[in-house]
């Protein structure tokens, strides 16, 4: 009988694995993702107005600095994703960037694995007018 409820235990927790492991990593998958790093207040605003752009590096950068989430601006789906480990876009806050990492579509964030730096943010009145032809 002792070894009949040893195998029987066994076997629940084999099965409990096997059926629970799958729910551990359901929250993300491995990604690529491009887009511009900015902070949520202004990011969010835009996106609401369909704006899916770069915002202003040097005020994201304070807004980040005075508490904002920093969030990436995915301007191919038209999406906002938190990014779930801040420190790792710290730096490259203003700036267009490809990230691999986890993406987790229901909480619409992103953990950052590797963060390459594709075009240095610029405010758009640094930008010079188009000569007129």
């Amino acid at each position: 009988m002792h070894v009949f409820l040893s195998r029987l235990l066994f076997l629940a927790v084999a099965i409990a694995g096997i059926v629970l492991a799958p729910c551990s990593r359901a929250g993300g998958a491995k990604s690529t993702v491009r887009g511009w790093l900015s902070d949520e207040g202004c990011a969010g605003g835009r996106a609401r107005s369909g704006t899916y752009t770069g915002t202003n590096p040097d005020c994201a950068k304070k807004c980040v600095h005075d508490g904002k989430k920093i969030v990436l601006v995915d301007p191919d789906h038209k999406r906002l994703l938190t990014i779930a480990n801040q420190d790792a876009a710290r730096e490259q806050v203003g700036d267009y960037v490809e990230i691999n990492g986890e993406l987790d579509e229901q909480t619409r964030s992103l953990h950052i694995d590797s963060l390459k730096l594709l075009e240095k943010g610029r405010a758009m009145c640094d930008v010079p007018a188009k000569k007129k032809t």
